[in-house]
């Protein structure tokens, strides 16, 4: 694609860091979890392509597999490696670990995210078999090395099943793969994310950890007290930083792919086709196959014969976010036009499931005719028609990123009801008001806030200065 200018670079540090610095943040406040991870996915990703000003047909592909791509990492668990950093005789090992868990997490993130801007030039052979060998790349990091617990980060008196070595040798293996089949161009462009990714993620995780030790030194003598958040605030913005950065390196590269016909991305539907289809994919992601493959997952023990023991195994792949996250590509391939409902309408509709089981904790999840069930599509329909009607809006993409914003916001407010002791502030004095029992929920408004704004100023009618691209081969 012939373009004559571009957004600086610092925009395309800055836009990306505090999109998924504030995505992050949601994610761990709404419900956490692979299904939270898609938050960031999608903002990181829409970032990028209002900077690249990619057609939105394009840019709708490219959110998805943002989505599905830093939604994987969140099956890691990292609680108990936190808690190494608590103590200073452990301080070191926990570090290490959130380096790897982190390094893992934008190291697939960035490599699926890179193929969305592939999609038009990656066979769907290619892009089954790259998922293939992840997914047998899963169950050697799993046997090998998470269930022997040969390289463990959790307490071993307290176990927990991990999952970063399968993810990082399953990503090992889908960047060999695509590095012998695919051309130099975007084996380039697949690299650099892969590896800009690994570094962001895990200097990310790897620093943001320290505000634990730091909270451990200053003890009450700080108002704030929640190093946790300020740890996915930082962990956010350097991996958002990173995968921006790279984006911006291999401008040209995506602005000419962008700029290749597709015949299948002229097609177009019906709204209620759209919302038909992100009903079918949500209900198959969210409800169906977790209800029925997650019990026999679950249900291994030691009289297992070996053939049950592999049915397990391939349950265990197929109840992962992984595989979920190659079901919303294979959909949004095949149906285009609806894959702004699959990026932007999913994303949000889990964040709705996280909140609404809070205030039905006690109901049964897997059965559809509750209250549970009614409120979550209820939300969900709201947003999805909002995501129909923002399509015949000339600013689409930057529209439906401050849709993603606010409706989480609203998720993140709304669970102000489940603890309404949380507004009683007699006792408190402004400080402690402002730096302790608010502190978080006014560091995401004033994210929201700033992204708003910068948003409307950098993609609204009156745009920043810009400087031309730099002629260069990628």
């Amino acid at each position: 694609m012939e373009q004559n200018r571009a957004y600086k670079k610092w925009m395309f540090i800055l836009l990306p860091a505090l999109a998924m610095s504030l995505g992050w943040g949601l994610r761990g406040h709404i419900g956490g979890g692979p299904y939270g991870a898609m938050i960031p996915g999608a903002m990181v990703a829409l970032s990028i392509c209002l900077l690249l000003e990619l057609p939105r047909t394009f840019s709708a592909l490219v959110v998805v597999f943002g989505v599905a791509g830093v939604g994987i990492g969140g099956e890691m668990t990292y609680g108990q490696t936190l808690g190494f950093l608590r103590n200073m005789d452990t301080v070191w090992w926990g570090t290490f670990g959130t380096t790897v868990k982190g390094a893992t997490w934008g190291f697939l993130g960035g490599m699926i995210l890179s193929l969305g801007f592939l999609h038009r030039q990656i066979p769907l052979k290619t892009l089954l078999y790259a998922y293939l060998w992840l997914f047998v790349g899963m169950v050697i990091g799993f046997k090998l090395i998470n269930d022997p617990m040969v390289l463990y980060f959790s307490y071993p008196e307290k176990p927990r099943p991990e999952s970063w070595a399968a993810l990082l040798v399953g990503g090992i293996a889908m960047l060999t793969y695509l590095r012998f089949k695919l051309p130099t161009v975007s084996r380039q462009l697949v690299t650099r994310f892969s590896l800009w990714g690994l570094l962001g993620g895990g200097l990310g995780f790897g620093l943001g950890g320290f505000w634990f030790v730091v909270g451990g030194k200053l003890g009450d003598a700080v108002i704030y007290h929640d190093w946790w958040k300020a740890m996915e605030f930082s962990f956010g913005a350097l991996l958002g930083a990173a995968l921006g950065f790279a984006a911006w390196l291999s401008r040209r590269t995506i602005q000419e792919l962008a700029q290749e016909k597709s015949d299948l991305e002229n097609e177009h539907g019906w709204v209620y086709q759209e919302l038909l289809i992100g009903l079918g994919a949500g209900l198959l992601i969210y409800w169906l196959v977790p209800y029925t493959l997650e019990p026999f997952a679950d249900g291994a023990s030691g009289t297992d014969s070996f053939m049950m023991v592999g049915l397990r195994t391939v349950a265990t792949i197929l109840v992962n976010y992984a595989f979920f996250g190659l079901i919303l590509i294979l959909i949004a391939l095949k149906f285009p036009w609806a894959a702004w409902q699959l990026g932007i309408t999913l994303t949000f509709c889990h964040a709705a499931i996280d909140l609404i089981r809070d205030f039905y904790p006690d109901t049964n999840r897997w059965t559809p005719f509750t209250m549970y069930f009614l409120f979550v599509f209820l939300l969900t329909a709201n947003v999805g028609v909002l995501v129909s009607y923002y399509k015949q809006n000339e600013r689409l993409v930057r529209n439906l990123f401050l849709l993603l914003i606010w409706a989480c916001m609203l998720i993140s407010f709304g669970r102000w009801a489940l603890h309404p002791e949380r507004l009683n502030i007699d006792g408190l004095s402004f400080m402690q008001v402002l730096f302790g029992r608010f502190a978080v929920d006014l560091i995401f408004f004033s994210e929201a806030v700033i992204l708003t704004v910068l948003l409307k100023r950098w993609f609204g009618d009156t745009k920043p200065e810009r400087i031309k691209v730099a002629s260069y081969s990628q």
